[in-house]
């Protein structure tokens, strides 16, 4: 950069913690553009990968409906238990975990079959899922070509604006005192305050003494 700020990044990882400086803003235009013609080949894979994806889910929906004696149905709906006309009751207990022990035997043989409903709901909603976040992510890399430049013209548009001056600061056409290479104001919090900021603080002319030393005028 221009100047030797000691915590902004004038190139990535662009940690520009809500500032911005005109330095900056031509090195990530830069960065910007330079990938910008990647998009239409990321736009493909992902296109790709959701094509892959539907003809898997549709072999893995054929196997469940062919290899099971229940109707799939595409919704996964299954019909609710409802009580009957005379409502819930509950019988005497006698020895009545024995059946449940027996039929818990039976069940660990049918397992598969009787889980086939539910592990085809499981897993073709994960499908589903996957299609459409690759599907998502090939729209935003055919929207990153055309909004990419709409976005930086209304960042140069922000440079204009008087209220943004503090957080996109003009390093390079608008210098305090003149012929000087500081701004106004610093690019970064933690940076040091800059000859017109500490004047400001200071409630001192421009060009006088500046003293640092905090008073309270409070009291």
């Amino acid at each position: 950069m221009a100047n030797s700020f000691k915590y902004s990044y004038p190139g990535p990882p662009f940690n520009f913690l809500g500032t911005f400086s005109e330095t900056q803003k031509e090195v990530f235009k830069s960065w910007l553009n330079v990938r910008l013609k990647k998009f239409p080949a990321i736009q493909q894979a992902y296109q790709i990968r959701a094509t892959q994806l539907r003809k898997t889910a549709g072999v893995l929906e054929e196997w469940y409906r062919s290899s099971n004696d229940e109707i799939l149905s595409p919704t996964f709906d299954k019909a609710s238990w409802q009580p009957g006309p005379h409502g819930h009751f509950v019988p005497a207990p006698r020895n009545d975990h024995m059946p449940m022990v027996v039929t818990s035997e039976i069940k660990k043989y049918y397992k598969e079959q009787l889980n086939r409903q539910d592990e085809a709901v499981f897993h073709m909603n994960h499908l589903r899922n996957l299609i459409e976040k690759n599907e998502d992510k090939a729209q935003y890399a055919k929207d990153a070509v055309t909004q990419i430049p709409i976005l930086l013209q209304e960042i140069e548009s922000l440079f204009a604006q008087k209220q943004y001056q503090a957080v996109l600061v003009k390093d390079k056409t608008e210098n305090y005192p003149q012929n000087s290479k500081e701004p106004y104001f610093r690019v970064h919090p933690l940076d040091t305050p800059t000859t017109w900021e500490l004047e400001q603080h200071n409630r001192s002319t421009p060009g006088a003494p500046i003293d640092l030393k905090f008073v309270d005028r409070t009291f």
